[in-house]
């Protein structure tokens, strides 16, 4: 499997499956591809948890699979919003802002996570998880800022810039709530978080701000 980022402004995924190899993606991220490769809807989790969330979160219930029947190379080009960043996880689990998760080269378990600790930073009560061992592709607004936090390191983050969080508890995650926030233009709170863990920044908003 060859996986290509094309494009600078905004870019797009641009996938060559070998013989039998196939590739998930977000159920309508495909821009095209071409003659020899099939998709397959799948259920994306399991349980009725996952129906209750997807249901108030407004994600899909289902992850798109694309394989290649042919004896020969094949190509299928997936889209995002804005730009696309690679994250690669092995076993591990990844929080993300919901609907970032667009494409991965295994199938992963994209679900929905009630978080009181995302809630109360501003992330919001739905998020995303992300579980499995792949190259996961998320959809970033920029070239993303990533910061490897060890143990015992805080930073403090404005959380409409968070695309995800890997390796990290909601334990690790606080909420700041404080006057000087909202007059510096952040809002009323800010989220700190705290190592070990990877945080993945959008340089960009991923909500305009309420005037």
């Amino acid at each position: 499997m060859n996986c290509k980022l094309v494009g600078q402004f905004i870019q797009y995924l641009e996938v060559t499956l070998s013989p039998g190899e196939d590739f998930f993606a977000e159920k309508g991220s495909v821009i095209y591809l071409e003659a020899g490769i099939e998709k397959e809807l799948s259920f994306n989790g399991s349980g009725i948890g996952r129906l209750i969330g997807a249901k108030l979160s407004g994600e899909s219930l289902f992850i798109l699979r694309l394989y290649n029947v042919t004896n020969m190379p094949r190509k299928v080009v997936i889209g995002s919003r804005f730009g696309l960043q690679p994250v690669k996880i092995n076993g591990e689990t990844m929080i993300c802002h919901r609907g970032v998760y667009v494409a991965s080269n295994n199938k992963v378990d994209v679900t929905t996570k009630f978080s009181i600790a995302g809630l109360t930073g501003g992330m919001g009560l739905l998020l995303q998880k992300i579980q499995g061992s792949s190259t996961v592709f998320l959809d970033t607004k920029g070239q993303p800022i990533i910061i490897n936090l060890q143990y015992g390191e805080t930073i403090e983050v404005d959380e409409d810039h968070i695309i995800a969080l890997l390796n990290i508890s909601d334990s690790q995650m606080h909420s700041n709530w404080s006057l000087g926030n909202l007059l510096g233009g952040e809002g009323l709170s800010m989220m700190r978080v705290t190592g070990p863990g990877t945080v993945y920044l959008s340089p960009s908003k991923f909500y305009a701000p309420v005037e």
